[in-house]
């Protein structure tokens, strides 16, 4: 299964600094709004990101780079998701719609069915929670996408945080900037 597949919508938001906020705080979904849209769609790179269970976690080491491109369609609800990623020593492009109904974003790519969550993260990034079912296997991921395939320092903290409120692995996998796509 592509990786990119499993990626879907990623948010940008700022949270407040003035004290350390709480996990509640830290897992708020973004509510799909139409100006909300207008700020996610383009391209975006992948930075950073965490599997569960462990196979997919391992899985994750393979990504040399990754980057998705979202675009709207003539239907409100549906979005193009455009991908390209470099993993398991090839390139991989692929291209879905995807359905947003309220807080939650549903696609099926190959055999498996999706459903994520965008997150209120660091400003000028998209974070995207998915959990997947294969049949009868089921697992979730965790990426984080920016612009420009940069972030902070303190967004990386930020990221930290969000993974332990979330039980993802806290040994994240983190995209060197080396291979480019």
């Amino acid at each position: 299964m592509a990786l990119p597949a499993v990626v879907f919508l990623l948010a940008f938001a700022s949270l407040s600094a003035a004290s350390a906020p709480d996990c509640k705080d830290l897992v708020k979904p973004f509510m799909c709004v139409l100006t909300f849209y207008m700020q996610i769609f383009g391209k975006w790179v992948y930075v950073m990101g965490a599997g569960d269970p462990k196979p997919y976690h391992k899985a994750m080491e393979s990504v040399k780079s990754s980057w998705i491109d979202l675009s709207p369609t003539s239907d409100s609800q549906i979005v193009t998701l455009r991908w390209g990623d470099h993993c398991f020593n090839r390139c991989i492009l692929g291209e879905v719609n995807a359905t947003v109904s309220g807080l939650a974003t549903t696609f099926r790519k190959n055999l498996s069915d999706h459903k994520g969550h965008i997150l209120q993260t660091c400003p000028d990034c998209l974070l995207w929670t998915d959990t997947f079912r294969n049949m009868d296997v089921t697992g979730r991921y965790i990426l984080q996408f920016t612009r420009t395939g940069k972030i902070d320092g303190k967004d990386v903290e930020l990221f930290k945080k969000q993974l332990e409120c979330l039980n993802f692995p806290t040994n994240f996998h983190s995209y060197s900037g080396k291979t480019g796509q």
